[in-house]
């Protein structure tokens, strides 16, 4: 089941919206809908609903969509948001909280059709993937595959290393790294691997959509290029099997960017 959110202060707007919804989703696992008419009253159905999906008016009364966004990230960061509106364009500042979408409500209906189903795809696609929950400064975490860059074992723990767009999602400043994750490494790796994780050696795994320079014996991450890491030889064999899959577009993770 999918719980799917529509908030406007329009019903005329979101009665059309979720019969457009409803047929998109006829054939998919079943979806419930459900209607809100402002910011506030959508905020706190978040804490006790998990919603997979939400359709957000930029313009309402009282709290505009913006400032609702923006509170839904502090609550759930991976959550499909899908922002609707008549007539005002988007922001930069709106592209900080991760719209997947921006629908325009005058648009014509094929391409209004086409942005929901796609919403409704990407719902599928981001509910099958997995979370992983960190802790960070007292905060837990709610991590995503292509949030991480690589993970190394840590005392009894894990250590996270984050993208840099996930330490400015998340809220994390400069080169702090305490970001943990209380599991085994092999554990993690089990989990991550049909994402595009790779094990080079048995202190870490890596993410190969940051891999960005690679020998037989070493390779280098993205936003940590200062850092050289090893591959060894009895890891080797999966660890190449694994990147020229990953290379070769066979795995979750190797998505569009947009998406």
């Amino acid at each position: 089941m999918y719980d799917i959110a529509i908030c406007d202060d329009s019903v005329i707007d979101r009665t059309h919206m979720k019969e457009q919804i409803q047929n998109l989703a006829q054939g998919m696992n079943p979806v419930r809908i459900h209607e809100y008419d402002s910011g506030q009253e959508l905020l706190q159905a978040i804490n006790e609903i998990h919603f997979s999906l939400v359709f957000l008016d930029v313009q309402m009364a009282g709290m505009d969509g913006a400032e609702t966004a923006r509170r839904i990230r502090q609550i759930d960061n991976n959550l499909v948001l899908v922002f609707c509106t008549g007539k005002v364009e988007p922001s930069p500042e709106s592209f900080v909280v991760q719209p997947y979408r921006y629908i325009k409500k005058n648009m014509a209906n094929a391409d209004k059709s086409r942005y929901i189903k796609e919403a409704l795809k990407r719902m599928v696609e981001v509910e099958s993937t997995p979370i992983l929950t960190a802790k960070h400064d007292g905060r837990r975490l709610l991590l995503k595959p292509d949030d991480i860059v690589y993970i190394e074992k840590y005392l009894k723990t894990t250590r996270v290393h984050l993208s840099s767009m996930a330490k400015e999602k998340y809220g994390i400043r400069g080169n702090e790294t305490e970001v943990r994750i209380s599991d085994k490494l092999e554990n993690l790796y089990e989990i991550l691997k049909p994402y595009g994780f790779g094990y080079p050696h048995s202190s870490y795994i890596i993410n190969f959509k940051y891999l960005m320079f690679c020998t037989n014996t070493d390779l280098k991450l993205d936003i940590y290029k200062d850092l050289s890491f090893k591959i060894t030889r009895s890891k080797a064999p999966e660890f190449n099997m694994l990147k020229s899959a990953f290379m070769n577009g066979k795995y979750t993770s190797r998505r569009d960017p947009e998406k």
